[in-house]
């Protein structure tokens, strides 16, 4: 079994960026990425026979296909990758080890405390005793050092540039949150466009995941507060948008 069994596809932006294949290039396309997917370096080989036998396709017919199956992967050596898939690949990698690190500190029962000096100090806790009377050894505490983000004079913000792209744990978060899939997705097109056209102090952040998640709310609150606004996901209605955007900023590339 592959390691991340489970491929996160965003349907709205595939079908956005793949109206222009027919049927059996979808179907070519989508067995790629999941064969890329499943693979330890999340690539392809540069091996037209290997590809052929992949989708399960002559090597005549993959001749004809693969002009616009491939044009969504980078050459890099002798492998393909694709960036959106490799950045899924690490998000998801990165999700499933802090769930682990979660699940660790469960089941070991740890969890943190304050003691008289504020400090952070993390302490595994025992089963009650069944006896009452019973002496048993107190818990050893353990410093922890604690982490947090303080914002110091010294510390400077940063722009964000036309080539940054909302990450894809990010988009993950906000739909952990509930937020509206269709959405999200529109705000993960918009946000780029809007910073990156910002000067000034307003378009320098500290933080730019902490404002990615207030624009995702103000937008949920906005779209909730217009009068007979439906949230519902619409997979047409999104592609339309997110093509709409995407040729936009082409032209004013």
């Amino acid at each position: 079994m592959a390691e991340f069994p489970a491929l996160p596809i965003w349907t709205d932006a595939y079908i956005a960026d793949t109206q222009h294949l027919t049927n059996e290039e979808h179907g070519v396309y989508l067995r790629l990425l999941m064969f890329a997917w499943r693979s330890d370096s999340c690539s392809l080989p540069d091996n037209d026979k290997r590809l052929a036998l992949m989708v399960g396709v002559t090597d005549k017919k993959w001749r004809t296909l693969k002009p616009n199956v491939m044009v969504f992967w980078d050459l890099e050596g002798d492998t393909y990758t694709q960036k959106k898939l490799t950045n899924t690949r690490r998000a998801v990698a990165k999700k499933s080890e802090d769930n682990r690190v979660r699940a660790e500190r469960r089941w070991n029962g740890n969890s943190l405390i304050s003691n008289n000096t504020g400090d952070a100090v993390a302490y595994a806790g025992a089963m009650p005793n069944p006896m009452p009377n019973a002496s048993y050894p107190k818990p050893k505490l353990l410093r922890e050092k604690v982490t947090t983000n303080v914002v110091t004079k010294n510390s400077r913000g940063t722009r964000w540039t036309s080539e940054d792209e909302v990450p894809p744990d990010w988009i993950m978060w906000a739909e952990d949150q509930d937020f509206d899939q269709a959405l999200i997705m529109r705000e993960a097109a918009k946000f780029p466009d809007y910073w990156a056209g910002i000067s000034g102090a307003k378009g320098v952040k500290l933080d730019w995941s902490a404002t990615w998640r207030n624009w995702i709310r103000t937008a949920s609150q906005r779209t909730q507060q217009k009068p007979g606004a439906v949230i519902g996901f619409d997979r047409e209605a999104v592609a339309k948008e997110l093509e709409k955007l995407r040729n936009a900023k082409k032209s004013n590339l």
